[in-house]
């Protein structure tokens, strides 16, 4: 009887619990719902034609436009299955759409509600992807789409659920390509991509490794529930993603810190992921709720104390805004506690000024001040910070640890840069002196790393090991190893890194009363191995007469010609229609990075290269070639290619002796070169005297000879006290060619050369005061140092202040706005959605400079900028003069016209559809602005996607390679690339236009 009784209890309690259950689940306006929309569809006769009712069924025909009976079969699912979370968003989703007879907002609510209880506010994850490729694609950042031709990848996408739908590649065997689908289990899941290709028959056939990089789209969708969602999306592996129509910034290098704020509203939403990959691609995307306001990630780098005392003092800390729709304003930074010493202090710096937009990850930068001595802690040890972060939205208190290093160890320091970003070096003092310089002052071995060498790493690797023990550093100079995220290659933004590494070594070494020994930037070893040999060959060419000797080890020429890296215009979409003067126009951008082009103005410069023979990462061809052109340009320079030895070794005879970058050989050279003084010549001093011997360049009393080549003069310093000030037509190759008598007179033969200036040099015995200067001819009785001298009608005479309107520091390409610090000005005129979308291209084009080399880029509204304020920085110009204030002072300063149709530059007028552009342009004094305008959305669209960075797996700095003074984007640009261009350019010295400097010279 009391089984009996119990098995009863059971029956009714499960029948209880289930009855619960719908009730909790499916409520009676959700049931009432699906009576009510099923009546509505079997009056109007619509039936569902599926036999099996999944979600890519229902998705198939909601993108063939039958919303009807799209609606019909998920009623019918739901029917069937009331608890199927994915139909009840589908549902709601299609009740709203305003395009459906049967659209109804209060009913879209109920769906969602129910598809809430189910799913929750969000699906954090894809789960199903569709991917439509491979295709070709070119190694430069800009290539075409083979989808853009068909209407786009938003409306390709919508046959991604039906067969049989046919696209074409010329990587696949009878050159057609399907949709294929790939499944995602979890947001923890990557995503791996790896087309069925005959890679070798590619490589073989076509003599290329370059060609098995591809492209491709990868698309999913997610339901959101809720209306006005804050979502965080992370997609790692790849540089952008399109949520609906708005980019985001991918995390191409998978960092793992990064997800980006967006406002969605409920219903289906699309992601489309371009891929560019290397055989196989592999991504992960992830989709949240943003859990705070914001989030600050742990520093990448931190400054050491030395032996106690702080050396340097810069600290940035990143800052993730969270929120898709509100700024993030008045953040401060305090110290909060630190754990002993002498107490601190902190000292924000400028960019307090400025807010940190929606979605946007930027760093904010302070210095650690100590308030009496430098000398913090008593002993070397750790010390502890607690900082406190406070913002219109919250505060948090951060934890730091600053490591304590030997002065006898290699240390990390921090400085800000040129751009205005916090960056970081590693240094070690000179292990014996500096023996025969009377003010303690020591040259400085600037070493150059490879790719994905740590800075200390660098440093460290100059050691070698005596009586047992590890001895690290150089002997008679300071190690220098600086470094900056991102593939910079030691060009752009990562040689302007070097030189400001060195500059503030120096500074800061001459600064400290307890460093003995102090550090010298004009006195340089340039040095690197592998991506740093290449830094080594360009800064020393580039920087010729702070040189003392250049050591450059497995060091390629340029990028461009280095296995396949960055071949210019080899495989690319855009090759069957770019015009041949597109391609002189976007070559002249990165002439100024080729180190054989440069090769004459080592003259006097000591050159050790060295290669193992066995290198395949860099093959000893490049170094061979280099080696041939010093030895036809007669430079002294000694070459080793050491048999057996591959990319990087430790020992070369003997065990410990310093390995590839500081054996007994290179020990040997970097010493000799150290420890030679070399004392500037001035008037009247004894060692000008015409019979002494120049210890550096072992002549004496007899002729001498050089040349002096510069392709774009704002980049570099000059050669023996001469510096090319401007080019009779920029971007082309200029030479300088002198000659010296016996008595140091001087004649110098100029081509390409407009303006140039004299100065001192460091290492190098030039008495321009004294010595009598003939230029082209043109005889200069007076010799004025620093003074710009202009030639005009074959004379050569003093400039007067309109000559020279473009000079080094406003000469382009576009990139040279983010080699200052600069501020992204979005407009805030126009309609609510056209703010939105600048607003938002702001914050993707902010975000991936912070991405790809962790540059500091705030963002300002026009508004909100006075003019003082922006005089003092570069701008990058977001909008046109209809939705931009700033826009029209500096379209005024060039020969184009900008009006609600379209755009013209000099006799060409522009006014297609989807016409875009980007303009360099003056602004205040010795500064540049960066316009990027379109005559719609979309052609402003296609403008800031000249700031991608998509090279996997490393991608350089936005707008940092191929983008020239001005770019004219058409209609066509999206599916042909650089083919798509309407016009490119560079202007000429009176910011005018110049036929020879374009592509459009004739339209």
């Amino acid at each position: 009887m009391r089984l009996h009784l119990l098995y009863t209890f059971s029956i009714f309690y499960n029948i209880h619990l289930t009855y619960s259950n719908i009730k909790k689940d499916v409520n009676k306006a959700s049931l009432d719902l699906l009576e009510k929309e099923a009546a509505k569809l079997k009056k109007d006769g619509i039936k569902c034609s599926l036999k099996t009712i999944s979600r890519t069924a229902v998705e198939r025909l909601y993108f063939a436009d039958k919303i009807s009976e799209s609606l019909r079969c998920l009623i019918k699912k739901l029917e069937e299955e009331r608890t199927v979370g994915w139909a009840w968003s589908f549902l709601g989703h299609l009740l709203q759409n305003a395009k459906s007879k049967y659209s109804s907002k209060s009913s879209a609510t109920t769906a969602f509600k129910q598809a809430t209880k189910f799913n929750g506010k969000l699906e954090n994850f894809v789960k199903e992807w569709s991917f439509l490729g491979p295709f070709v694609i070119g190694k430069l950042e800009i290539d075409g789409d083979p989808i853009a031709s068909l209407g786009g990848i938003q409306e390709v996408a919508k046959s991604r659920q039906q067969k049989n739908v046919k696209f074409y590649s010329e990587l696949v065997e009878k050159g057609v390509v399907n949709w294929s689908v790939y499944k995602q289990k979890s947001p923890e899941e990557s995503i791996q991509i790896q087309p069925q290709i005959n890679w070798n028959d590619l490589v073989n056939s076509l003599g290329s490794i370059a060609i098995t990089e591809w492209q491709g789209w990868l698309v999913g969708n997610f339901f959101i529930n809720e209306n006005n969602q804050n979502i965080l999306i992370q997609c790692l592996g790849v540089a952008i993603v399109w949520v609906d129509n708005t980019p985001i910034a991918g995390d191409l290098y998978q960092r793992k810190q990064f997800q980006f704020a967006i406002k969605l509203d409920r219903g289906l939403h699309n992601l489309y992921v371009p891929l560019r990959a290397k055989a196989v691609q592999t991504l992960q995307c992830s989709i949240k709720s943003s859990p705070s306001s914001f989030e600050i990630l742990t520093p990448n780098f931190l400054p050491d104390l030395v032996d106690g005392y702080i050396f340097s003092d810069y600290i940035s800390l990143t800052i993730i805004n969270q929120q898709s729709n509100k700024w993030l304003k008045n953040i401060k930074v305090s110290l909060e506690d630190q754990s002993q010493g002498e107490p601190l202090k902190i000292q924000q710096l400028n960019d307090k000024r400025f807010h940190i937009a929606p979605g946007q990850t930027r760093p904010v930068t302070f210095r650690i001040v100590s308030v009496s001595t430098d000398h913090v802690i008593p002993t070397c040890s750790d010390l502890e910070l607690k900082v406190k972060v406070t913002t219109s939205d919250g505060q948090n208190i951060f934890p730091l640890k600053l490591r304590c290093r030997k002065s006898s160890e290699s240390f990390l320091f921090t400085f800000q840069d040129h751009d205005g970003s916090v960056q970081h070096g590693a240094a070690i003092k000179p292990i014996k002196g500096c023996p025969g310089r009377e003010d303690d002052t020591c040259p400085t071995l600037l070493t150059l790393h490879g790719t994905t060498v740590p800075p200390q790493n660098q440093a460290d690797s100059y050691k070698r090991m005596e009586d047992g023990n590890y001895v690290f550093g150089v002997d008679n100079a300071w190690t220098l190893a600086p470094t900056r995220h991102g593939a910079h290659n030691w060009e752009g933004p990562g040689a302007l890194t070097a030189i400001s590494a060195l500059e503030t070594l120096a500074k800061l070494t001459q600064e400290k009363e307890w460093i003995k020994y102090k550090s010298s930037a004009q006195q340089v070893i340039f040095a690197g191995h592998s991506m740093g040999g290449h830094g080594a060959w360009h800064l020393a060419t580039h920087f010729p007469d702070r040189a003392l000797g250049l050591v450059t080890l497995a060091g390629w020429i340029k990028k461009e010609e280095y296995g396949d890296s960055n071949l210019f215009f080899r495989h690319d979409i855009s090759t069957s229609h770019v015009d041949p003067s597109v391609k002189a126009v976007l070559e002249a951008c990165i002439a100024e990075n080729d180190v054989d082009r440069h090769v004459t103005n080592l003259k006097d410069v000591p050159v050790l290269a060295r290669i193992g023979g066995a290198d395949r990462t860099v093959h000893p061809y490049f170094v061979r070639r280099m080696y041939r052109l010093l030895m036809e340009t007669n430079i002294s320079a000694t070459y080793n290619e050491l048999a057996g030895k591959e990319h990087w070794w430790w020992d070369t005879k003997e065990p410990n002796d310093g390995g590839a970058v500081n054996d007994p050989q290179l020990r040997k050279f970097m010493t000799s070169h150290a420890q030679q003084p070399i004392k500037q010549c001035q008037d009247k001093d004894a060692n000008c005297d015409d019979n002494k011997l120049n210890k550096y360049s072992q002549r004496a009393n007899v002729d001498d000879e050089f040349t002096y080549t510069v392709m774009n003069p704002a980049f570099g310093e000059g050669m023996r006290g001469i510096k090319v000030m401007q080019q009779i037509v920029p971007y082309r190759t200029s030479t300088v060619r002198g000659f010296v008598d016996a008595k140091g007179d001087m004649a110098l033969k100029t081509v390409n050369v407009m303006a140039m200036q004299f100065y001192l040099p460091p290492n190098r015995a030039s008495d321009w005061t004294g010595k009598r200067l003939e230029v082209d001819g043109s005889h200069i009785a007076h010799v004025k140092l620093g003074v710009n001298y202009c030639l005009s009608q074959d004379r050569w005479h003093e400039c007067i202040e309109s000559d020279l309107q473009r000079g080094p520091s406003t000469l382009g390409p576009s990139r040279r706005v983010a080699e200052s610090p600069f501020l992204i000005v979005v407009g805030s005129q126009g309609s609510v959605e056209t703010r939105q979308a600048i607003l938002e291209f702001a914050v993707y084009i902010a975000n991936q400079f912070y991405l790809t080399s962790d540059t500091l880029a705030p963002i300002v509204q026009d508004v909100d900028l006075s003019t003082s304020v922006a005089d003092g920085y570069n701008l990058i110009v977001l909008g046109g003069p209809t939705e931009n204030t700033y826009a029209l002072q500096f379209i005024d300063r060039l020969p184009i016209q900008v009006d609600d149709s379209g755009l013209k530059i000099a006799s060409c007028r522009y006014e297609t559809s989807r016409t875009g552009a980007l303009i360099l342009a003056p602004h205040s004094n010795h500064h540049l602005a960066l316009l990027l305008l379109g005559n719609t959305i979309e052609g402003l669209s296609d403008v800031v996607t000249l700031a991608t960075p998509t090279i996997p797996p490393m991608a350089r700095s936005p707008f940092s390679n191929l983008v020239p003074d001005f770019v004219i984007t058409g209609p066509e640009f999206r599916a042909k690339g650089p083919g798509g261009y309407l016009c490119v350019g560079h202007w000429g010295n009176r910011w005018d236009f110049r036929p020879e400097l374009s592509s459009c010279a004739h339209c």
